[in-house]
């Protein structure tokens, strides 16, 4: 066993392999740019950033480069171009440890999708897939255990820069400048998304980029509203909660919101995106004074019982299945999940829009936060060093963009097997939702395409969602950027605070216990945190 190992044996076992970091959950900001050492000054991250070159083998329909947000597309390519000539495989088993968010998809024996994919590959694909909210746990074993996959997602350990350097390969040589275009799809990637894969001057994986599509905002069923003449607009918190009535009825036990709304009123009070700058420093979006104002609203949205009373003990699951469903048809969720809703909603009749953030005294639009530029970054395990290229090739197969017979195969299977011609459109069968689900889009995947063939018009509908808000959201300056202490602590830290939100939400304690509450989280690290992400950011300009 390495020292590092020792170390973090010993710290798994102390701390329960806990932190939230890299496996992507929403907000992280503990990714790779700025790592510890000298390495990360811009002039180096300069010569090994690798060279961008956009995919541009299908038009959209709909372009959302000038408002900074993804494609869209109504129609899937009739004749969809063959991306990758030969398969990536070598013949031996690639061996994958990533998380999901989805149910766990059947064995391989069982699964259609999953033969055919390791025959496209040209290797058999060997997924150990963990529920997304164990991952880090389990991550944390498998690196102290030496159980890494070839290819693995990398989840939030202590010291991840001296972990990447002790059990993932160095992709510099492979990656950096116009090294990258041998994997033109890898080069298809956003620049800013690579900024989560360097560390200390070294390329050390490959981002999952999502960008403005993982921003959180309100959706509304805008056919449950229109039933009662209602619009998804409103100008003012005070009309935010009168909506919020008009929706709950209790003897159709329904209630307006799935879950708090905490960030939806955060956004109407103007309360910075994680972090916010001041001069040289960054200042926790918890020391915000408008947090008074936030508390007392939703206090007041959860004691009138617009919000579902099992919005606290409930999974990520259930608020899908409320809104889709209806009886909750207020939902706060990511860009990202519309099409998981279009699936899940069985009423034909059914339609999502959203809702913006109104500045809550009604003097404009507020502004939400934009989502991070990548949700997690997959490394390649040194013991796998002697196979890179294979690797890589693979990650890049898995890259390949909407548009390609690959990316159709990728997300929707086999026709007639995992997909039915809508329209000239594939729509994924219970059979196929079921099956595709191997954590692919947790390993590697192309930029993100707005497509939602299951819903006439829906691409259109999500693409003029993101096009009113995405323009004007907040971005997190310390996106990308990592803390060590961060990365050791934040969990806790966060558990706690949030632990107080919740309370004072539910009227178990009053406004009065946040302040102190801010001030135990800086004192027990949350300074820290901005010193050494305010260290990082200085460094990388």
């Amino acid at each position: 066993m390495s020292v590092y190992d020792a170390r973090l044996a010993r710290r798994a076992v102390l701390a329960g392999g806990a932190a939230l970091g890299l496996a992507g959950a929403v907000g992280c900001s503990n990714a790779g740019r700025g790592a510890s050492g000298a390495g990360n000054d811009e002039a180096t991250k300069t010569r090994i950033r690798p060279a961008y070159e956009r995919y541009s083998g299908v038009k959209p329909d709909l372009s959302g480069a000038e408002y900074k947000i993804p494609d869209a597309f109504n129609k899937y390519p009739a004749n969809p171009v063959q991306a990758i000539s030969a398969a990536p495989g070598d013949g031996k088993p690639i061996t994958v440890t990533t998380y999901t968010n989805t149910p766990i998809p059947p064995r391989l024996e069982q699964n259609t999708f999953w033969q055919e994919f390791n025959k496209r590959v040209g290797s058999p694909v060997q997924v150990n897939l963990t529920p997304s909210v164990d991952y880090d746990r389990k991550f944390a074993t498998a690196v102290a255990g030496d159980q890494l996959g070839d290819v693995f997602l990398v989840g939030n350990v202590p010291q991840t820069p001296q972990m990447l350097a002790a059990k993932a390969v160095d992709l510099t040589p492979h990656l950096s400048g116009d090294n990258i275009k041998k994997y033109p799809y890898l080069a298809n990637l956003p620049e800013l998304a690579w900024n989560s894969g360097i560390f200390d001057g070294k390329i050390y994986g490959v981002p999952i980029p999502r960008g403005a599509i993982s921003s959180q905002v309100m959706y509304s069923r805008r056919d449950i509203l229109a039933a009662q003449g209602l619009k998804p607009e409103v100008k003012s918190a005070d009309e935010f909660v009168e909506l919020c009535k008009a929706l709950t009825d209790k003897k159709l036990n329904r209630f307006a919101l799935a879950t708090a709304p905490t960030q939806f009123v955060r956004n109407m009070f103007d309360i910075p995106n994680t972090w916010s700058k001041d001069g040289d420093k960054l200042v926790s979006m918890f020391e915000h004074p408008g947090h008074e104002d936030v508390f007392a609203l939703l206090q007041q949205l959860w004691k009138s019982g617009y919000i579902h009373p099992d919005a606290y003990s409930g999974q990520n699951l259930d608020m899908k299945t409320r809104f889709a469903n209806g009886s909750s048809p207020l939902v706060q969720d990511t860009f990202s999940g519309w099409p998981t809703y279009l699936q899940t909603m069985t009423d034909p009749k059914a339609e999502i829009a959203i809702i913006a953030p109104p500045k809550h005294d009604g003097s404009g639009q507020g502004s939400i936060w934009l989502g991070a530029p990548a949700i997690g970054v997959s490394a390649i395990s040194k013991k796998a060093e002697a196979r890179v290229e294979t690797l890589l090739g693979y990650l890049n197969f898995l890259a390949t963009p909407f548009g390609t017979k690959e990316y159709l195969f990728r997300k929707f299977g086999l026709p007639g097997v995992h997909h039915r011609i809508v329209d000239g459109n594939p729509v994924l069968n219970a059979k196929g939702f079921s099956e595709v689900q191997l954590g692919l889009m947790y390993q590697a995947d192309g930029p993100w395409t707005i497509f939602l063939p299951e819903h006439a018009g829906s691409a259109e509908n999500e693409f003029n969602a993101m096009k009113s808000v995405v323009p004007t959201a907040l971005d997190n300056p310390a996106a990308g950027l990592y803390s060590e202490t961060s990365n050791r602590k934040n969990k806790q830290l966060n558990d706690a605070i949030n632990q107080v939100t919740d309370d004072i939400v539910q009227g178990r304690k009053p406004i009065s216990v946040w302040a102190p509450a801010v001030k135990k989280w800086k004192s027990d690290g949350g300074d820290k945190i901005a010193e050494e992400l305010a260290a990082a950011l200085k460094s990388s300009r």
